[in-house]
């Protein structure tokens, strides 16, 4: 819970005051599993602040899990020639609970990268064009319980529009893709993303890109989608078939 709510926390650190609230847990205990966590490398403490933050040691446990993980193996590839034919920027994304976490970033030789993920980042889940598309592929009550779980964590995030986003929403879900556009108030960029599926039809994954509002016209935009699914279908049959 510690851990989680830390990762969960400002980029800065988080304070003490702020664990007791996210974590319900005393404050002695608190303590107590933070000099544990400290004394092993998976938390460090900022004295001047004070805040805490995640250690180098649990870093490096994160990198070795996306490192083994079938899916980051199967994808690199694909991906990266993806982000080469769309000439931008590609990100794959997981969910862990109400979170995304972003696990791949494969850049193209476009000198204009649009985008600002990066591997390890995390945030509430809905809030990239790969989780539009992951939602997309969902049932639709499991999309509404995840957007109203999440929905105080969106509006803290700066230029958040409630309006937009359920537009997006509904379009994602309507067309079968992630449309990420109007959902936050700087209108200057918007996204595309589709999920990789298990064979029932479930998003395991997510992947996505973004590009300048209005730079791609119609027939750019389904190009666009067609490569995205093309990945994705490619990333599915080859992860599933690892697994049987």
């Amino acid at each position: 819970m510690i851990l989680t709510a830390i990762a969960q926390g400002p980029r800065s650190g988080i304070s003490l005051t702020a664990l007791v609230s996210k974590t319900a847990l005393p404050r002695p205990t608190i303590h107590r599993v933070l000099d544990n966590l400290i004394t092993i490398g998976w938390v460090v403490r900022d004295e001047k602040i004070p805040r805490f933050n995640l250690g180098l040691d649990l870093m490096a446990l994160g990198y070795t899990a996306i490192a083994r993980n079938p899916i980051e193996q199967i994808a690199s590839t694909t991906l990266s020639t993806l982000a080469t034919r769309l000439n931008q920027t590609v990100y794959m994304n997981i969910r862990s609970s109400l979170d995304m976490v972003c696990i791949g970033r494969y850049e193209s030789q476009s000198e204009i990268q649009i985008g600002k993920g990066y591997v390890s980042m995390r945030g509430p889940f809905g809030m990239s064009p790969g989780c539009s598309g992951m939602f997309s592929s969902m049932p639709e009550y499991e999309v509404q319980e995840i957007v109203a779980a999440n929905m105080s964590r969106y509006h803290r995030i700066d230029g958040f529009d409630e309006r937009g986003f359920h537009k997006s929403l509904a379009e994602s879900m309507e067309r079968g893709y992630g449309v990420y556009g109007n959902i936050l108030l700087d209108r200057t960029t918007s996204g595309l993303g589709v999920g990789i599926c298990n064979p029932s039809g479930y998003p395991v994954a997510g992947i996505g890109t973004t590009f300048i509002t209005g730079w791609l016209n119609d027939e750019q935009l389904q190009a666009s989608i067609s490569k995205l699914k093309q990945a994705a279908h490619e990333i599915s049959e080859r992860l599933f078939s690892l697994d049987n």
